[in-house]
């Protein structure tokens, strides 16, 4: 294979993202992520299913639309050097070894084309077995649940499975319960969604138990390109089920909020932002994100402070001005109140 490089004089922006990828990692690494996720990809697994996992994380994981892996992580594990194949021929790179499963709250395994289940590398199988018995979590994606019944991971469980391969499922595993009619089942520590937007809806799901209601509903905003429920690119009318915000007007008044750090915004305009007067908007975001919006915009200033002082030299008087505090002594008070520790026991 040819690899790209720039001409004498051009940018290099191969070396420029992975550059500013590495930053974001850097700026992350020490700080632990509120949902962390361990991917194995099979051989032709589809790539709906992969960014279905992926991109609701990158959305919920940072402020704004920056995507640094705070909130959420995730790893696409493999042998050094492996590349996985999707069903559309794009190669996706591992980018790291089988890591600790208990370093993750979940391990995802997508499965591809049901003749190739068993062309994957043998250490995936033997990673699924090992975090199984440590009681980390499994989430099998399309024909990844075919895998994990391969494995007798679904034993006294019922699985999801996709309508397509209802009767391939049933053959081959007669003995083990499934549904055709479900968006993904939650069965203790086996998790089964069949693919495509039911993925999102699984996502949607897992952030708002581990991030909270106001992180899932980023998610969906920022996956959602129109309030039109009847549209089938993101099936609003069946993710609301799971996500726990239905209200588009409150998704949007909290991407604003969010994406100015709860700074230089007020309730009141965001009441206006969504065409809501204040007392609407203020029972409507009680009822969808549990507490008031002006609780939320503290909220969302401090955790912005704690990522400036996890991960910046500013002086606490400095960060408590940025994150709109009057002085240092109410930002350090708000802080301890929030995170049971004064700011200077975070750095």
């Amino acid at each position: 294979m040819t690899m790209f490089h720039p001409a004498a004089g051009e940018p290099d922006y191969i070396g420029w993202l992975d550059g500013l990828w590495a930053e974001r990692l850097l700026a992350a690494r020490d700080r632990k992520a509120d949902l962390s996720v361990g991917i194995l990809l099979w051989p032709t697994f589809p790539m709906m299913s992969l960014t279905g996992v992926v991109e609701p994380l990158r959305h919920a994981a940072d402020f704004a639309d920056n995507s640094r892996p705070l909130h959420c992580r995730w790893s696409i594990m493999g042998p050094v050097g492996h590349a996985a194949v999707a069903s559309c021929g794009i190669r996706v790179q591992s980018d790291a070894p089988y890591i600790n499963p208990t370093d993750f709250d979940y391990i995802v395994a997508i499965g591809g084309l049901l003749p190739h289940l068993r062309t994957a590398p043998s250490r995936h199988r033997d990673y699924l077995r090992v975090a199984a018995s440590a009681g980390v979590p499994i989430i099998g994606v399309c024909t990844g649940v075919f895998v994990l019944a391969q494995e007798e991971l679904l034993s006294g469980h019922k699985a999801c499975v996709h309508p397509f391969h209802a009767e391939d499922f049933r053959i081959a595993f007669p003995r083990i319960g499934f549904s055709t009619r479900d968006d993904f089942l939650i069965e203790g520590d086996r998790i089964t969604v069949p693919g495509g937007v039911s993925v999102l809806s699984l996502m949607t799901e897992l952030i708002r138990t581990h991030c909270g209601p106001d992180r899932a509903a980023k998610a969906v905003h920022q996956l959602s390109l129109t309030d039109n429920r009847g549209l089938g690119a993101f099936d609003q009318s069946r993710v609301s089920a799971f996500r726990h915000v239905e209200d588009s007007r409150i998704q949007r008044a909290v991407v604003l909020i969010e994406s100015r750090k709860g700074r230089d915004v007020s309730p009141e305009q965001a009441a206006r932002m969504v065409a809501l007067s204040p007392r609407q908007f203020g029972r409507l975001f009680q009822d969808n994100i549990g507490m008031t919006p002006k609780r939320f915009i503290v909220e969302t200033r401090l955790r912005y402070a704690r990522f400036l002082v996890e991960n910046s030299m500013l002086a606490m008087t400095e960060i408590a001005f940025e994150t709109g505090f009057s002085d240092a002594a109410h930002f350090a008070t708000a802080f301890r109140r929030k995170y049971g520790r004064p700011p200077n026991k975070f750095r």
